[in-house]
């Protein structure tokens, strides 16, 4: 049996189920895809399950995100948005290097219609280096450029764990570790992944078959799962079903499953 895993979740805001809306994720060129920052819980529990004692990972298991479209008022069916196989895991200080690859060119400066004359590049921030070492971020594109009530930027909320941002000073577009010996438990949000580009919805999303939907059901037994419902349905105050949101964590779907899946889902993205 391979060791497969897939983490299944919705993408929040592209309500159209042939179209990824935004920039995370984000493809860098014909065959990679960038994810983050977004999915904090999910990221913030790959930081502590592989970059614990480092900066970067190469898994050496096959683990795929999966993202489906998120439900416009009144719409009736989810497809497939995206999927990517994770081939590396890093920080965003790591990350922030792959701009100078000739490869990564497509990631330093993002451009959306609907933010005329900004820069939406998910990767949105480099790191600041005094004497060598890492000692904060500094907000590189205009992406996640709000400041919340708090007095937080959201671009710093991407790498920080709220109950330390006490522990950074902010001074304009940076933040500065005031501890460095705390900086692991301080960035434990500070997480992001290349992936293989399997597929990418750019005009038409990949279909739920009824085999996909068969194991959602067995993989989720007692939820009634279908399509829209695909993380099951509830008994809501009146009586009637009620389809269940998304949890903040990916559905985690492993070993036997997870390749009986992939393997529907790759012979279709590559047919």
């Amino acid at each position: 049996m391979k060791r497969i895993e897939i983490f299944l979740y919705v993408v929040k805001g592209s309500k159209d189920p042939d179209r990824i809306d935004g920039v995370v994720p984000y493809p860098a060129g014909d065959t990679q895809i960038f994810f983050g920052p977004d999915q904090t819980p999910f990221r913030r529990a790959m930081r502590e399950r592989f970059l614990t004692h480092r900066d970067e990972i190469y898994p050496q298991i096959d683990i795929y995100i999966i993202g489906v479209n998120d439900l416009a008022k009144g719409a009736s069916i989810r497809k497939i948005l995206w999927v990517g196989r994770i081939n590396r895991i890093m920080t965003f200080e790591v990350a922030s290097n792959l701009l100078d690859e000739p490869e990564y060119e497509s990631l330093i400066d993002v451009r959306l219609k609907k933010y005329p004359g900004k820069n939406m590049s998910p990767i949105h921030v480099e790191p600041v280096i005094m004497m060598g070492k890492t000692i904060g971020y500094k907000h590189r594109s205009d992406y996640r450029g709000k400041v919340g009530k708090d007095g937080f930027p959201e671009w710093a909320k991407d790498v920080v764990e709220p109950r330390f941002k006490r522990d950074v000073s902010i001074t304009g577009d940076e933040f500065y570790i005031e501890d460095a010996s705390n900086k692991t438990n301080i960035l434990k949000r500070d997480c992001c992944f290349l992936c293989d580009r399997n597929f990418f919805a750019d005009g038409e999303g990949l279909e739920l078959t009824e085999e996909l939907i068969e194991m959602l059901v067995e993989w989720q037994p007692g939820q009634d799962v279908d399509n829209p419902g695909i993380f099951g349905y509830s008994q809501g105050r009146d009586g009637n079903p009620v389809m269940n949101k998304p949890k903040s964590l990916p559905t985690h779907i492993r070993w036997q499953m997870a390749e009986r899946m992939m393997e529907e889902i790759l012979n279709r993205c590559e047919g």
